[in-house]
């Protein structure tokens, strides 16, 4: 009998398992918040993984168009609006306006600057400025840094990379300023926004922007080796005002492109913007149409206590406000639930008055009102906002005028008619022979009674009768007799 032999079969190496993630299966929602925490190369990434992925990438990958004026920025804007893709996820066009000063080659030399010499001078700026109480010797040392700063260079670069920097600085300030280019950018920002259908938000700014100076805005410009912006030029010039162009490019183009826009905001541009015939003006009053957020900060003129052509400017566009532009542009929004509109200053009389701004108009959904250097009469004050009590919860007024009236008087009418969440006054509120000067660094400063007025909004007192004075008198007593036992307290812990 043969025994049987037992065939050992040879061992087979394992394969490697593959790992099969099925991306396509998770929910919508949980794949909007892994894109939440991605990078954009990430998100590039993610894109190509499934069909589901692709448009939710998307939507994070390129959610703003942020246009420079400068060449490349404009190249961008023209590649991303001719993605089939890409450009249906665009919902908020941010147009940064500012300009490079044009100067000839002596004077741009003498403000170029390099990165070591722009730290040291913002490591400065961080520190506090003398003030009334500076000893002097605080202030001597304050002079000595001063000089210091004044005589160390500025720079070391080379004759040649300056040669360089100013070729560039000279290609970005002709693309800036030529007539023939300025037409085509606008031309370019309409076209392109034929192409972000689900575009929601426009914000153009300059000077004292919503952004303040972006970092790319500054690396926009570093070839240049230059941080001089272009001031504003008296009304004679050829070049119009800034921010004028850019803002009324990006509001034409929404009506071209029969876009429902949501949020404009805007600051600063010149008052003329509201200064167009009346077809321009009818379009742009139609693309504000369905906005909810509108702010809107105006330079009324060139800021400079000495010259006549800005008091001239200034009064020329009080009495254009007074015929009612604004207010037309303004009340083409029937639906507003904020609503910012504010003037770079107030000097030497109020750029306009809030009955030119809001009439008697009222919003249904009106939620959030900030003002900021208008005047205005007590009784037009407290008309808007019981025209708006019903839905006004946020209230901020910032140096702000009384033509007649009193401020304390104002404040406790306005107490009687609205339930605020949030009440907040600011800068210098000037009255008949009174102010009452909120403005943080003013000697005048004091911010127990700033403090005092916005609670005496949103807490209970003990009778609706009571007057602001009386109850300023118990909160500044309480308050006062709360920071003595805390300076006690300490005194005991020491």
């Amino acid at each position: 009998m043969q025994r049987s032999i037992a065939i050992r079969k040879p061992v087979r190496p394992l394969a490697s398992r593959v790992i099969d993630f099925p991306i396509d299966k998770l929910p919508a929602e949980l794949i909007h918040m892994i894109c939440v925490y991605l990078k954009p190369t990430e998100l590039a990434n993610l894109r190509l993984v499934s069909r589901l992925a692709t448009p939710i990438a998307l939507q994070y990958m390129v959610p703003e168009v942020h246009l420079i004026l400068a060449k490349d920025s404009f190249e961008q804007l023209k590649t991303l609006a001719k993605h089939p893709l890409a450009s249906k996820y665009v919902t908020s066009f941010f147009f940064e306006a500012d300009k490079l000063g044009v100067l000839p080659r002596k004077r741009w030399e003498q403000i170029v600057a390099d990165p070591q010499y722009i730290a040291q001078v913002q490591e400065f700026r961080k520190r506090r400025l003398p003030c009334h109480h500076t000893t002097e010797r605080g202030l001597r040392n304050f002079k000595r840094e001063v000089c210091k700063l004044n005589a160390a260079p500025r720079h070391h670069y080379t004759e040649e990379e300056l040669d360089y920097a100013f070729g560039e600085y000279s290609e970005i300030t002709h693309f800036q300023q030529d007539l023939h280019e300025v037409v085509v950018q606008e031309k370019e920002v309409a076209e392109a926004m034929k192409n972000f259908p689900r575009l929601k938000e426009l914000t153009m700014a300059t000077q004292c922007c919503t952004r303040i100076g972006t970092s790319r805005l500054r690396k926009t410009f570093e070839p240049a080796f230059c941080t001089y912006y272009e001031p504003e030029k008296p009304r004679d010039t050829k070049s119009e005002p800034f921010g004028l162009q850019q803002m009324r490019s990006l509001l034409l183009g929404a009506y071209h492109a029969e876009l429902k826009i949501e949020v404009v905001h805007c600051g600063v541009v010149s008052w003329r913007i509201l200064a167009v015939d009346p077809e321009t003006f009818s379009r742009m009053k139609h693309s504000v149409s369905n906005v909810k957020n509108l702010r809107l900060e105006f330079a009324p003129g060139q800021y400079d206590y000495d010259s006549l052509w800005s008091e001239l400017e200034i009064e020329s566009c009080s009495s254009y406000l007074e015929a009612g532009r604004l207010k037309d542009f303004v009340t083409a929004a029937p639906n507003l639930e904020q609503l910012h509109i504010g003037f770079q200053f107030n000097e030497p009389n109020w750029p306009t008055y809030l009955k030119y701004i809001v009439g008697e108009h009222h919003w249904p959904c009106l939620k959030t009102v900030n003002l900021k250097m208008i005047g205005t009469s007590e009784m037009d004050l407290v008309s808007f906002c019981s025209r708006h009590a019903s839905t006004l919860k946020s209230l901020h007024l910032a140096s702000m005028g009384l033509v007649d009236g009193d401020w304390f008087s104002a404040f406790q009418k306005l107490r009687k008619i609205l339930t605020l969440d949030r009440m907040e006054v600011s800068g210098r509120l000037v009255g008949l022979g009174e102010e009452l000067d909120f403005e943080m660094g003013s000697e005048e400063y004091c911010p127990e009674l700033k403090e005092g007025i916005e609670v005496y909004f949103l807490v209970p007192v003990p009778s609706d009768e009571m007057s602001l004075d009386d109850f300023l008198e118990v909160y500044l007593t309480d308050s006062d007799d709360t920071r003595s036992e805390r300076d006690s307290d300490d005194d005991d812990d020491g």
